[in-house]
């Protein structure tokens, strides 16, 4: 009977013993992916759950603003405001996007990498001949959530809104902007516009890009 009781004590102090090392585990893989950031700011603190999934630029660009902001996942908590991040591309999935406008050719090829960036590559053909090309990665700014941009479409002859993604370091200044919803056909839109520090680079007027659609 002794030998039966040892052997009850023994199985519930190892399983005991399994479940704080369980509940330690879970506690640690928390702190691994919440951070809590401090800013030049004295008034801004920014809670961030998983920071893999924001660039560091969009991080940096939050203190200029003087409310608690939260990061958790595919949302923003700015005071007690819930702002969502664009998910009109869906994540990791290859987009591409193309525009013909007098004899010249214009394909944007995108892929949403996290939250806030776009990985992108960028075409423009004249008579089938390479004119230029841009590649690399486009992020979406900071306060993006005071509202989008809007954008005339030729083509459809209305207005559409868009989220802007930029690059911008001393070599160029490129915006993508990617439309919030689609044509009447069904097709998602996206503009590109960029302007080279050294302008003996800027062989063509991107000022006057064409909407380019998905196929």
């Amino acid at each position: 009977m002794k030998h039966t009781i040892y052997i009850l004590i023994f199985v519930f102090g190892l399983s005991s013993c399994i479940n704080q090392t369980t509940e330690k585990s879970a506690n640690k893989n928390s702190a691994d992916t919440t951070q809590t950031v401090s800013t030049d700011n004295p008034k801004q603190v920014i809670y961030i759950k998983n920071k893999s999934q924001y660039d560091q630029t969009f991080i940096d660009g939050l203190s200029e603003y003087n409310k608690p902001i939260k990061l958790i996942d595919n949302f923003m908590l700015i005071g007690n405001d819930t702002t969502y991040f664009p998910d009109d591309l869906s994540l990791n999935k290859e987009y591409i996007f193309k525009a013909n406008n007098n004899g010249q050719k214009y394909v944007l090829t995108v892929k949403r990498i996290n939250e806030t960036t776009l990985k992108f590559n960028f075409q423009l053909f004249e008579n089938s001949k390479l004119l230029q090309t841009e590649t690399g990665e486009a992020n979406l700014p900071s306060l993006f959530f005071l509202g989008p941009e809007g954008e005339p479409d030729i083509q459809t002859g209305d207005s559409f809104f868009s989220q802007e993604y930029l690059k911008n370091d001393n070599r160029i200044w490129l915006c993508i902007n990617i439309g919030m919803d689609k044509d009447y056909k069904g097709k998602q839109r996206a503009k590109i516009t960029y302007r080279y520090t050294d302008k003996s680079k800027q062989t063509a007027n991107l000022e006057e890009c064409p909407v380019l659609r998905t196929e």
